[in-house]
């Protein structure tokens, strides 16, 4: 039987730590995560959650994994944690038995069951919600019956999820997926209680969780939420009593205001990289994420379908320049769509002379292509911090490609940019990035490259039958070192086709104040149960 923890080897050689830069780093000579219980109450600047129901929410996971536990976590460590699960068995990476402990429950006081996840699980999966995490059920019996090409749902429960008995699930998958344990972990894998089916919305307003902390009150929305400890949890046990998530419209306020503790852990915008070791010392955190940020293409434009548009945009950007300009140094200019923190570590230079900065070979490969008309636009988030980036980009392309109008395109924050490429609303290039949950490269090439993807609008709906193909066969694959090689191949042949730009390997950069110490930075989170408050 394939078990969890011969599934853990894996994640051998990812080395996925928390790691200081520039001199700075986190106080993490204080240890006293997993039950210290330190007491006191800390905040987090956040961005307005799109949702607080994990099948609804494509961000906020610090809220989520604040609100709610699942099966796995992650943390800051390359290898998966048990969390309600006791353990995840196969035998042939197609059926899986997943069993969970006992005695955990809802804020509610209702018993987290084996039932809990699988009705969370179906409301997700089921098309006629439209819920962001739709597509992670994709591969489960029974999800083409929730999800027809056309007409109405045949079905409204996934055929292929059976709770065997309180703790037990039995899920069938259409095809082997030997990293399906990894995938456990999303927030769109957590349970629901029951309360949360009588009225979604309102649940929304205050959600009933199964995580360390609860609902202090409902959402204020454009505010803020908090959450209290919940005293029951059977999980890894909180230092902080409370936690105050202060909603901001733009991360340069909130990373001000934590320079004068009014908050006390915020996400750096991407424009303060360069001084935000002189402006916190030792208080700021770089993580190596699993990430990567690129340049998309409004692939339903026809003028961006020749591929040598695209490689003349890229060969027009200096990564070394906005590198040092932009991130003081901390980002590393990428070469291929997965950095050496990914199992396997992607294929190193596979972007080839097309990643080089080279102008006259641009000007020359976007002559070729028939040149440009008109202005271009270029599309991402405001208010988050990627102003400086993004007219350093423009700069480069419009002084680099030749082409006289380069103007930006700025959406107020994620939600809405978003909903801009899901609604193919964007009419030229735009920020891309994905930091995947677990480090396996089949997260983003299944995200964002297959044709079942649920964020495959950051690749500008690119798909390849060929990639799909060769992905399927990787998670199949009998070993994990065949797994590797199929994945880079899936790499290749989406990089011989160009559909984005890839630009850095990224961290995950955090600032705190001398309110709070031990502050470890995960995979897609803050790790909120180890923070210690100071005062």
């Amino acid at each position: 039987m394939r078990t969890w923890q011969r599934l853990s080897a894996l994640a051998v050689g990812a080395a996925l730590l928390t790691v200081t830069a520039c001199g700075g780093g986190s106080d993490d000579s204080t240890d006293t995560g997993d039950g210290g219980g330190t007491g006191g109450t800390f905040s987090v600047g956040i961005d307005e959650p799109d949702s607080l129901i994990p099948g609804r929410a494509q961000g906020a996971f610090d809220e989520m994994h604040a609100l709610f536990s699942g099966l796995v976590k992650f943390g800051d460590q390359s290898e998966p944690q048990m969390l309600h699960a006791e353990s995840i068995e196969s035998d042939d990476n197609i059926v899986w038995t997943i069993t969970i402990k006992p005695d955990w429950t809802f804020h509610n006081g209702e018993p987290v069951t084996a039932q809990s996840y699988a009705d969370a699980w179906n409301a997700t999966a089921y098309g006629p919600n439209a819920w962001v995490n739709n597509a992670l059920f994709a591969q489960v019996v029974g999800y083409d019956e929730l999800n027809p090409a056309q007409g109405e749902p045949t079905a409204q429960t996934l055929s292929g999820v059976e709770v065997v008995d309180d703790t037990t699930l039995r899920v069938t998958l259409k095809a082997a997926d030997s990293q399906f344990p990894y995938k456990l972990g999303n927030p769109g894998f957590y349970p629901l209680p029951t309360v949360a089916f009588e009225d979604f919305d309102a649940f929304n307003e205050a959600p009933i969780g199964n995580g360390p902390y609860q609902m202090d009150g409902t959402w204020e929305h454009d505010v803020q939420l908090s959450v209290t400890r919940y005293e029951d949890y059977q999980g890894p046990e909180t230092n902080a009593d409370s936690i105050t998530f202060r909603i901001y419209s733009d991360t340069t306020t909130a990373y001000t205001d934590a320079i004068g503790g009014s908050v006390d852990i915020v996400s750096v915008p991407q424009e303060k990289y360069k001084q935000v070791d002189s402006d916190f010392a030792d208080n700021f955190v770089a993580f190596e994420a699993v990430r990567l940020d690129w340049l998309g293409f409004p692939l339903w434009d026809p003028r961006f379908q020749d591929p040598r548009i695209r490689q003349a945009v890229s060969m027009a950007i200096d990564r070394d320049a906005v590198n040092e300009a932009i991130f003081g140094g901390l980002y590393t200019p990428a070469t291929s769509l997965h950095g050496p923190t990914t199992i396997g570590g992607g294929t190193e230079g596979l972007c080839g002379e097309f990643c080089e900065f080279d102008p006259d070979a641009a000007k020359q490969l976007l002559a070729e292509a028939g040149g440009w008309e008109g202005p271009m636009e270029i599309w991402f988030p405001g208010g988050v911090g990627y102003d400086q980036t993004f007219e350093a980009l423009a700069n480069q392309i419009r002084q680099n490609l030749g082409i006289a109008e380069v103007t930006l395109q700025s959406q107020p924050g994620f939600v809405q940019f978003l909903d801009a490429l899901r609604t193919q609303q964007a009419s030229g290039p735009f920020r891309g990035g994905w930091g995947s949950l677990y480090p396996s490269m089949q997260n983003q090439l299944t995200a964002v490259f297959s044709s079942s993807g649920d964020g495959r609008e950051g690749a500008g709906g690119y798909t390849n039958a060929e990639v799909d193909a060769l992905i399927a066969q990787a998670d199949g694959a009998p070993t994990p070192e065949e797994a590797v090689e199929l994945y880079k191949q899936a790499e290749e042949q989406i990089m011989a086709d160009f559909p984005v730009v890839p630009l850095f390997y990224a961290k995950y950069v955090y600032a705190h104040s001398d309110n709070v110490s031990n502050v470890i930075i995960g995979f897609d989170q803050i790790e909120l149960n180890d923070v210690v408050v100071e005062n």
